[in-house]
């Protein structure tokens, strides 16, 4: 064969591989699977974004309540009720999150993110071959419905035992009390004589005239008179006492007038 008929083959064996490749569809990568996680889990419109055979973990289908046939459409939905109206973040898992979350160990082209919506994270597994995602749970623990405490049936109280019953105590009569009869008082000591009251019958002062002045003196000379003697008085009558007494009372009372 000449080299211009080989040239000529291979070119036409060389475009219509090079006319394959051109309209073979570009692989999702992991910055555009970001994307797409981000605008489905807002916008609530893109229910084929969740695999057909997706897989829940145990705690995030009992947090949400779903059946264990339930499928994309129904788990989509049911995600929504987490991340509707919030603000939404998507970036790189770390290596606790995905050992607590259940997902399926790590391949080189199914990527796991880690899903913030408001308060609430999830973990999903997307595959970039298929352009959806794998797996979805929650970053912790399985979590465990509380058990249902049945409540304790109120214990019986006993019955009281009945009171015991007492004898009535026979009356006893009061011991009668001794009163002793009264002493009588001792005789009072034999009365004194009474003796005599000595009545001393009060004296009348007699006003003293005052001394004579210098104008008293340059009068006149009055006339003396010389007092009479008086008669000796004797007692005459009984003693009585008088608001004012005369001579004779005082005399019969035992006075001596002046």
């Amino acid at each position: 064969m000449s080299l211009h008929r080989y040239l000529l083959v291979a070119a036409l064996i060389a475009v219509p591989a090079a006319a394959q490749q051109q309209g073979a569809p570009a692989k999702t990568t992991e910055q555009q699977a970001r994307s797409y996680v981000a605008s489905a889990l807002i916008t609530g419109a893109a229910p084929v974004i969740m695999s057909e055979k997706v897989i829940v973990s145990s705690a995030l289908r009992q947090r949400l309540g779903l059946a264990a046939e339930a499928n994309g459409e129904a788990v989509y939905k049911a995600v929504m009720g987490l991340t509707a109206g919030k603000p939404v973040q998507v970036r790189r898992a770390a290596g606790d999150e995905i050992a607590q979350s259940e997902a399926p160990a790590p391949v080189s082209e199914q990527p796991i993110f880690a899903v913030e919506a408001g308060d609430a994270t999830l973990i999903v597994q997307y595959d970039l071959g298929r352009d959806n995602i794998s797996f979805v749970g929650l970053p912790g623990a399985v979590a465990t419905a509380a058990p249902v405490i049945t409540p304790t049936p109120p214990q019986k109280v006993a019955d009281a035992p009945p009171a015991p019953v007492v004898a009535p105590t026979p009356a006893v009569a009061p011991t009668p009390t001794i009163v002793e009869a009264p002493k009588p008082a001792p005789a009072a000591p034999a009365a004194e004589p009474v003796k005599p009251v000595q009545v001393v019958e009060p004296q009348i002062p007699r006003l003293t005239k005052p001394a004579a002045t210098a104008v008293a003196a340059a009068r006149p000379a009055q006339p003396v008179y010389v007092a009479e003697p008086r008669p000796q008085l004797k007692k005459s009558g009984p003693c009585e006492i008088k608001p004012v007494m005369s001579d004779q009372d005082l005399v019969n009372c035992g006075a001596t007038p002046r």
